[in-house]
Order: C-alpha cells, then sequence, then structure tokens
C-alpha cells in the first residue's frame, strides 16, 4: 500500500508535469534575408495562468538582437517589468514579473517581441532556440516548459528560383511556368518574391527581368 504522504506528492509531481504539457512558449518559424532586420514574436500558448517568466533566448551566429528593442505586448498587466542580459555563453536571458502577482492577459498570442538582424554572409537554415523555460503560475510556483527551437530559412538569392546558384533568364521561363501551372514544386518560390509582396505574381516575373537588364545579379 502506498503511504498517503508519497501519494500525495505523485499527484502533486503528475499535476505539475500535466501544467506543462499544455502550455507551450515558441518562436514560429519564418524567413529572412541577409542583411535584413526582421520583428521576430515570442508566443505563449498557456491554460495556466502565469505571473512571471524566464527564458534564454539563443542565436546562431549571423544573427544578433536590438536589446532595444525586446518589449512585452500588451499581455502584460500594467506593473509587468521586463528585464535582459547576455549571459557568459552568449545567450541572451530575458526576464519579466509583476510586483502585484498580476497574470499576463489571455491563453494564446504574442508574448514578446525583439527585433533580429542577419549578417550580409548568413545562410541559412538556421536555428533560434528559447531554452530553461521557467514560469510563475498565480499560487506562485514554478512551471517549468519545454524548450523550444524555429527555424529561420534563408533563401540562397532572390531571383534563383530554379536553384542553380545564378539568376539568368532560365529563371524568368521557371517563373512564368510556375505562375502558369501552379505547381508549387515548379521553383523555388522562397526566392521568387521578388518584390517582397508576400504573394508569387507577373509583378515578381518583371522586377526580374528589370533587374536583370540592369545587370544587378552578380554571376
Amino acid at each position: 500500500m502506498i503511504p498517503r504522504s508519497l501519494l500525495s506528492m505523485l499527484m502533486v509531481v503528475a499535476a505539475t508535469l500535466s501544467v506543462a504539457a499544455t502550455d507551450l512558449f515558441h518562436i514560429e518559424d519564418f524567413m529572412m534575408q541577409p542583411g535584413q532586420t526582421v520583428e521576430v514574436e515570442i508566443l505563449l500558448d498557456n491554460e495556466t495562468s502565469f505571473t512571471a517568466f524566464q527564458t534564454d533566448l539563443s542565436l546562431p551566429e549571423g544573427l544578433s538582437v536590438d536589446m532595444q528593442s525586446v518589449a512585452l505586448t500588451g499581455r502584460k498587466a500594467e506593473d509587468h517589468v521586463l528585464a535582459i542580459n547576455v549571459l557568459s555563453n552568449g545567450d541572451i536571458r530575458i526576464m519579466s514579473y509583476s510586483m502585484m502577482i498580476q497574470p499576463y492577459s489571455g491563453t494564446s498570442g504574442t508574448l514578446v517581441t525583439f527585433n533580429v538582424t542577419a549578417s550580409e554572409s548568413l545562410s541559412g537554415p538556421v536555428v533560434i532556440r528559447l531554452k530553461n523555460n521557467r514560469f510563475t503560475n498565480l499560487q506562485g510556483r514554478e512551471v517549468q516548459l519545454d524548450d523550444t527551437s524555429c527555424t529561420v530559412l534563408v533563401p540562397s538569392m532572390v531571383g534563383d528560383v530554379n536553384g542553380s546558384g545564378d539568376v539568368t533568364i532560365a529563371d524568368v521561363t521557371k517563373l512564368i511556368n510556375y505562375l502558369l501551372s501552379k505547381d508549387p514544386s515548379a521553383c523555388l518560390l522562397e526566392n521568387a518574391d521578388l518584390n517582397g509582396s508576400g504573394d508569387v505574381t507577373i509583378a515578381d516575373v518583371t522586377m526580374l527581368i528589370n533587374r536583370l537588364l540592369r545587370g544587378e545579379f552578380a554571376n
């Protein structure tokens, strides 16, 4: 027969594990160009009400964070404080807490944003990690959430839609074939959105031709 004290302890552990399994702190995969700066969102999907957290943001070589850009979103309470520090291993520790022990609002969506810049020589894909994700619930107990990671896709070359490593008239043909067929395997779509509209259209064909005529691609 299991002693009552041990049974109670096991129930507490099981409850903690159950909570951790339903809460997720993560960054969704995204794409960026070498030399580009983009805003990155850290999302919290939570069934548990949390009042504080800390996480270690681990970046690969070639990506850098604007420390002044790190901010909490509207999910914070009025008195939530944000603190940031660079650790000895290069990771960025982000911490937030409420002196009044107020919870973050909602059960899903962006909790933290920051700007990340890619070096001109960045090649991908590369991985960003969130480690040591420790949250505090309304009862003041610490909840350890799983480490998470996201993939940053870095196109080899905008305009190189056939993946040859160069941008030539062959890419124009490939792009036109894609527009006619809408077959996603017909070209590298991540390299085809030349005007950054978020969609691949005839406007991208026009831009590709014009840039080829101006000799903007170094082959």
